[in-house]
């Protein structure tokens, strides 16, 4: 299992704080994941899972699904 280094977890830290209701996973894969949820049931068809090989990619998406 990888350790996470000090930037990606600063960079997990930001994406969590501008992405409150996220949850920002980095694996031991080095793939970046945001989850939310459950969702409530007027939400049910909203994205709840993004992945991205990076930290900014993810941060693209997930500024994409909260506009």
């Amino acid at each position: 299992m990888r350790t996470v280094s000090a930037p990606d977890r600063a960079e997990q830290q930001k994406l969590r704080e501008e992405f409150p209701g996220w949850s920002i996973i980095i694996t031991d894969r080095d793939r970046w994941w945001a989850t939310r949820g459950p969702l409530p049931r007027d939400q049910a068809g909203e994205v709840a899972d993004l992945e991205d090989d990076t930290a900014d990619g993810l941060r693209a998406k997930l500024q994409a699904v909260t506009r």
